[in-house]
């Protein structure tokens, strides 16, 4: 999968922008780091590469088509392929079991084997039937990643993934977006702080401040003339 940013600016209020002239390709499987201090614009580039945010000029270009020129039928296509992991949970008010199913349920899957499998490995096997309510910040945070890792998407975009988790919770996000790199996803996270572990594996590191692309620092992703 291949995603452009061709000259991308976006506005909340029409007045100013939360991102200005982005030019960037992401087109082979890795790890992606955006850095930069809150209200940089991370989460708005996040929002605008896993295709949830239309920009307010620019363009999309996914795979070589410009993704919001197209029929709504090929959008949903596309997005099917595509996972985002808010940087606060967002948790439906159900059992923990049907939040970690939520994505598969919506795409008509079922992998009843991979979610007991992931609930295990993350300790939450005896909390599958519990009103998700009751979770901690760290436990609701592996269910959303958790929700997104099953969709196996070919972008996955983290926003602040390691907040609220303790390190052994941390260790295995790792392991598992490593995996998915392996089988040929893009995966992008941003965080405001670079963990040593998650340095080893990336690709490139972004820093973006004030919406602005300042530094690609370790090379990868490229950057493209406005």
């Amino acid at each position: 999968m291949e995603i452009r940013l061709e000259n991308v600016w976006h506005s909340y209020n029409g007045a100013s922008y939360a991102l200005k002239s982005i030019n960037l390709v992401f087109r082979d499987p890795g790890v992606y780091i955006v850095v930069g201090p809150n209200g940089s614009g991370k989460t708005t580039l996040l929002k605008i590469l896993t295709l949830i945010l239309k920009p307010s000029r620019g363009r999309v270009i996914v795979d070589g088509e410009d993704f919001w020129s197209l029929a709504d039928d090929k959008k949903q296509i596309i997005r099917r392929l595509v996972a985002y992991v808010h940087d606060k949970p967002i948790l439906l008010h159900n059992t923990v079991k049907y939040n970690i199913k939520l994505g598969l349920k919506l795409r008509g899957e079922g992998k009843e084997k991979e979610v007991l499998e992931y609930a295990s490995r993350y300790g939450l096997i005896e909390a599958l039937e519990k009103p998700a309510h009751i979770l901690s910040a760290g436990q609701a945070k592996a269910v959303s990643i958790i929700r997104a890792l099953l969709l196996k998407p070919k972008l996955l975009a983290l926003d602040e993934p390691f907040s609220f988790l303790d390190s052994t919770r941390t260790r295995l996000v790792l392991e598992d977006i490593r995996l998915l790199v392996e089988k040929g996803s893009i995966i992008i996270i941003s965080t405001h702080y670079t963990y040593k572990d998650l340095m080893k594996i990336a690709n490139n590191v972004i820093e973006i401040i004030n919406g602005e692309i300042l530094s690609n620092v370790k090379g990868g992703v490229e950057a493209i003339p406005p």
